[in-house]
């Protein structure tokens, strides 16, 4: 299995954010490069930017974020060619223009999804290809905490837990393997793969750091930053990834946490 896990983007994204989320995009920067995507390539869901800095790199790439903070942060990123501020669900695209459109774990928080990939099929050529990350419908079913609580029998506790993670991360929209298939198909693209990611140990990893991350959430809200000392958190990448690291390797390496769905918009 490829390591989910690469210092280089590590070294990149820990500085602005929390450990947790730094974990967690880092696995998908890894998921992503197994696929080529060529520009022009629409960034749904674009936040600040960071991302698209470090995935794409000499092509042409338009952002899209219905945060007008992050618009801004994105646009003072240099990521991207264009940056627009509005509703995915609405939003004037040009037509048959993308070669590709990434939605990085943004999509399912869209109350209107099928909206959402309606004007994204329409904004992508023929044959053009979206890569959406997007939840697995159990997936919080891996974290440490609900295992403990099922295993020492409070599963209405373990269950409390997950659908107030769900809640707190507005999951709008959860499903299995099949319900994405389905989801995505009659949106009127052709599905070429829903691919498990992000394995079971990112899982982890993530819950392990989620609460020494809260404060950069809660700095995201008063600052509209996840932190406000990158050199000195840079500082501090070396011996956070090597925690990290280690209990990434002492996971379970299945994918569980979500799924990569490729699909195209049809030819013809």
């Amino acid at each position: 299995m490829t390591d989910e896990l690469v210092f280089a983007d590590f070294q990149r994204y820990f500085p602005y954010t929390p450990a947790a989320l730094c974990i967690k995009e880092c696995a998908r920067l890894t998921a992503l490069r197994r696929h080529a995507c060529p520009g022009p390539i629409l960034d749904v869901g674009c936040g600040d930017g960071l991302f698209a800095s470090i995935a794409f790199r000499d092509v042409e790439a338009w952002g899209i974020d219905i945060d007008a903070m992050e618009g801004r942060w994105a646009a003072a990123s240099q990521a991207y060619s264009q940056v627009v501020l509005g509703d995915v669900t609405k939003a004037q695209l040009p037509a048959s223009f993308f070669e590709t459109c990434v939605a990085n774990c943004s999509l399912e928080h869209v109350p209107r999804l099928d909206l959402a990939l309606q004007n994204i099929r329409n904004s992508l050529r023929p044959g053009g290809r979206i890569f959406m990350f997007v939840p697995n419908r159990d997936w919080a079913k891996y974290l440490l905490s609900y295992r403990v609580l099922s295993a020492i029998g409070a599963t209405g506790l373990a269950s409390t837990l997950r659908d107030a993670i769900d809640t707190q991360f507005k999951h709008h929209h959860l499903y299995d393997a099949d319900g994405w298939r389905s989801v995505v198909a009659d949106a009127g693209f052709e599905i070429d793969a829903v691919e498990p990611a992000l394995s079971t140990a990112t899982t982890v990893a993530f819950e392990a750091f989620l609460l020494p991350s809260f404060a950069g959430f809660i700095n995201k809200h008063l600052t509209t930053r996840w932190t406000n000392f990158p050199s000195v958190r840079r500082a501090l990448g070396l011996p956070v990834y090597a925690l990290a690291k280690a209990i990434l390797d002492a996971g379970d390496p299945t994918p569980t946490a979500e799924f990569l769905v490729v699909a195209r918009r049809p030819a013809t």
